[in-house]
């Protein structure tokens, strides 16, 4: 049996984890109504306006960075992850062992945020089939979606310094340090 699979994505300012969707079925069993036929779950983490707003002005970003917020996990269901990429973006893959991968999937779970029938709280729902719900985690300038990712990837056995990782460049810059490259420079030309 194959190696399960990772992928860090940088997309613009910001980055994402792509689990294996029984993974974090398995250990967040409300997340089965909205992705229970799919391969990957595409997972972020940022402020509860900004991230995954459909209008997001400048000044709410500023305020998302200078004021502690509340902060929600956007996820997207996929087959095929290089079909939700935008033209810009990085994919990576990162091979990993099993015990490794269900760090990753513990640490991503313990983000979500339940009301009192254990339930997820949905925050809003993007056209693109994006689903972002409650989190748990205060989001400001010394905690953004990046130092999120970092987190994530550190789980994943990589040498990242989360608390030093507050753009996507150093986010990954630091798994191409690790000895990844995105997936398009490894494909035969």
């Amino acid at each position: 049996m194959a190696d399960p699979e990772l992928h860090f994505i940088r997309d613009g300012i910001h980055t994402h984890l792509a689990l294996p969707a029984p993974k974090l079925l398995a250990l967040v069993p409300q997340l089965q109504r909205y992705f229970s036929n799919c391969q990957w779950i595409r997972v972020g983490w940022g402020d509860y306006r900004y991230y995954g707003a459909e209008h997001q002005p400048f000044w709410l970003g500023l305020r998302a960075l200078f004021l502690p917020t509340s902060a929600v996990v956007g996820l997207l269901g996929t087959d095929d992850l290089r079909e939700t990429l935008s033209e810009s973006a990085s994919l990576y893959c990162i091979s990993l062992t099993e015990g490794l991968m269900d760090s990753v999937a513990l640490f991503v779970s313990r983000h979500f945020m339940l009301d009192k029938f254990d339930q997820l709280i949905k925050v809003r729902a993007r056209t693109c089939g994006t689903q972002f719900f409650k989190s748990r985690g205060t989001y400001l300038a010394l905690n953004t979606c990046n130092n999120w990712t970092s987190r994530g990837l550190s789980r994943a056995g990589l040498d990242v310094h989360p608390l030093l990782t507050f753009l996507p460049g150093q986010v990954e810059r630091a798994v191409r340090e690790n000895g990844y490259l995105p997936i398009e420079d490894q494909l035969p030309s």
